[in-house]
């Protein structure tokens, strides 16, 4: 089992693509930002098993790991997904930046309150893409338009 799988145990799909409600997500050109924003996460009180960094080749993994559990199913959902513009075009985006090197993020924030928080320490890291998975949905932070 990997680290991405063990961190978000609890994440579902939604339309077949990986919807990891209640995080953070932040995308770094490099590691050493990413490491250097969890720092400062866990300055800001966040614990270790509630931040996670991976690399691009992690992301990268995680998702052709979830792609064979899902199967066909999973295929064809995320297609519809792609028609209708929604998740699967934000997958499709975060692979590709995982291919190029950049690293991920991730911050567990189950309330309003924390997501604000954690807002608050990674706006000032300039993330090249940040998004909260809510459970009403997805809310672009930085990088999306």
């Amino acid at each position: 089992m990997s680290r991405l799988t063990t961190f978000f145990k609890n994440a579902d799909t939604a339309f077949g693509v990986f919807c990891p409600q209640y995080f953070l997500l932040a995308i770094f050109p490099n590691s050493t930002e990413a490491e250097a924003a969890k720092a400062q996460l866990h300055s800001a009180g966040y614990l270790e098993e509630d931040v996670l960094v991976a690399t691009g080749e992690e992301v990268v993994q995680f998702a052709h790991d979830h792609l064979q559990k899902d199967g066909l199913w999973g295929m064809v959902m995320t297609e519809l997904s792609r028609s209708f513009g929604t998740e699967a075009a934000y997958a499709d985006r975060d692979l590709a930046a995982a291919k190029r090197g950049e690293a991920f993020l991730a911050v567990y924030c189950p309330s309003a309150e924390g997501k604000t928080k954690a807002w608050m320490v990674l706006e000032s890291r300039k993330p090249l893409v940040a998004r909260y998975y809510a459970a009403g949905g997805i809310e672009h932070l930085a990088g999306e338009a």
